[in-house]
């Protein structure tokens, strides 16, 4: 409930006023935190019943495969059905691409943006959840600095900055990227400060890649058309 009315404040922020979406959850994500401070204080909750906690750090017999990855796995696969076979799926594609010609195209942006808001409000508090229950531990700091580290995956997974271009499957796809990156890093003593000069690193590259990518395809097809009537 809690993530439902977060996210609907981060939405009518956005869709309402008209403010910018990354400054408007970076924002919320700190006032936020704030009053999670407030509330706990320095303290953490840690009582939770035993079932919980062996639901959120357990596995499947000796196989690597967490109990929680079948919600995960649950959840994966309905948003790949919504994105890419439905017609909110292929709306929301449309919003990123061009939000003013999907508004002529007569899909209701501001609806829909606000539910995509309101949703990832809910799945980043069932993600607090399982967060607070696989490490037995709920703090006002919990996944501090997290953030950049989602970011960076999923632009390495293909998503476009921009909007409009990517596939659920690219953005899984970075995640498990940037996982294994980082665990390869702690295996070789690598320090958590050249960490995250390696992710900040790779988010600025995978920023930069698609654009010069785009400007390289651009030129070539220029030089195309103009040595087409040079060599008729």
């Amino acid at each position: 409930l809690l993530g439902v009315v977060c996210g609907l404040v981060n939405g009518l922020l956005v869709t309402r006023l008209g403010l910018p979406s990354l400054a408007v959850t970076i924002g919320t994500m700190a006032a936020y935190r704030g009053i999670a401070q407030i509330v706990l204080g320095s303290d953490s909750v840690t009582d939770f019943p035993s079932p919980y906690l062996d639901f959120g750090a357990g596995r499947f017999g000796e196989t690597f495969l967490p109990y929680a990855a079948v919600p995960f796995l649950v959840l994966l696969v309905l948003a790949v059905v919504v994105l890419h076979a439905t017609r909110v799926g292929r709306s929301l594609f449309a919003i990123g691409a061009n939000e003013e010609a999907a508004r002529f195209a007569g899909v209701r942006v501001k609806r829909l943006r606000l539910s995509m808001f309101v949703t990832t409000g809910v799945l980043s508090a069932l993600t607090g959840v399982f967060w607070a229950l696989h490490y037995a531990s709920a703090r006002y700091d919990n996944a501090t600095g997290l953030e950049l580290s989602v970011i960076a995956a999923v632009l390495l997974g293909g998503i476009d900055f921009d909007g409009g271009r990517g596939t659920l499957g690219g953005a899984i796809a970075g995640v498990f990227l940037l996982g294994t990156l980082q665990n390869v890093m702690s295996l070789l003593n690598v320090s958590a400060q050249s960490q995250i000069v390696v992710t900040g690193v790779l988010l600025v590259v995978s920023v930069l890649a698609p654009r010069v990518g785009r400007r390289v395809a651009l030129a070539r097809a220029r030089a195309r058309t103009q040595a087409a009537p040079a060599t008729g």
